[in-house]
């Protein structure tokens, strides 16, 4: 005889069950960077993550969920993200290949050439904001040109925490309204709503918020303490222009996918003409029978 089937009751997740996730995770995660500080993201953090998705399961197990249907929500939520996956990866080479190329360097070059003391702030936020924006990487614009804006601010003699704060300022505009960030294409996928969407919407938040922070560095650098005279920034520009080949040719690669950006590439556009891919219409069954018993006509004679 077979055994009877046990139907389980799958209840529905109180509040304390949404709660408990969220506070393992915060617990585990900090934990992690208590315990190893930043050699955390080495690989304690991806075990915390492991750690806070198992608690997850077991509340849904507690809830009455089959493991069967853990896994397929698993599968589910990880092939909602593999073409940001995909895109994360093209993003990552992406800026290597821009980075020995010489486009970051150019845009660091250029950028720097046109700094002034008394805007320093405001320009250096506006910088870091265009440079996130092209590389999709509030990180790498931190980790690359802000820290040599912070350090041309210690020759200025401008304050290196206001600098630090308008480098984070532009970083994070940046990484928020461009198509390239992960973090931007991660939530869209996650979501299921369109990339420009959401950039769109998170440019009703993100652009204020740097207004305001703009107007706040201009009224700093304006009012703050004069600075020496001196541009210490040409030496540094002097030995950029050593290691890379500074030329305009250079920002093509930026101009060309600030081209697909706005084109929406591949959405709106096509990759060839439309008469290139037009294949021959095929004949109905009708058609083909009338042509097979209908006499061919020969040419016309000239009488």
């Amino acid at each position: 005889m077979s055994e009877p089937v046990v139907s389980h009751e799958v209840r529905s997740p109180s509040l304390s069950d949404a709660v408990i996730p969220l506070v393992a995770l915060t617990v585990l995660i900090g934990g992690s960077v208590a315990l190893f500080g930043l050699k955390a993201l080495d690989g304690p953090i991806q075990v915390a993550l492991i750690l806070a998705c198992a608690v997850a399961a077991l509340i849904a197990l507690k809830n009455g969920n089959p493991w069967s249907a853990v896994q397929v929500a698993g599968q589910g939520a990880l092939a909602s993200i593999t073409s940001a996956l995909f895109i994360l990866l093209a993003v990552g080479a992406l800026i290597g290949t821009w980075n020995l190329s010489g486009t970051i360097p150019t845009l660091v070059y250029y950028g720097l050439g046109v700094l002034s003391p008394g805007y320093f702030y405001v320009a250096t936020a506006v910088i870091c904001g265009a440079v996130a924006m092209s590389i999709g990487s509030s990180w790498t614009t931190a980790g690359t040109i802000g820290v040599g804006l912070v350090g041309i601010a210690t020759m200025l003699g401008v304050s290196p925490a206001i600098t630090a704060g308008a480098v984070i300022s532009g970083a994070y505009l940046g990484d928020k309204l461009s198509p390239l960030s992960e973090t931007t294409i991660l939530t869209a996928q996650m979501v299921e709503v369109d990339l420009y969407t959401h950039i769109r919407s998170q440019a009703w938040t993100s652009v204020p918020a740097f207004l305001i922070a703009a107007a706040g560095f201009t009224v700093l650098g304006v009012a703050g303490p004069p600075v020496r005279d001196a541009v210490p920034e040409s030496i540094e520009l002097a030995k950029l222009g050593e290691i890379f080949w500074i030329n305009p040719v250079n920002l093509v690669p930026l101009l060309f996918l600030v081209v697909l950006w706005c084109g929406r590439f591949p959405r709106h556009w096509r990759c060839w003409p439309r008469h290139w891919s037009r294949a021959p219409r095929p004949r109905s069954s009708n058609e083909t029978s009338s042509r097979a018993s209908s006499p061919r006509s020969g040419p016309a004679r000239k009488t």
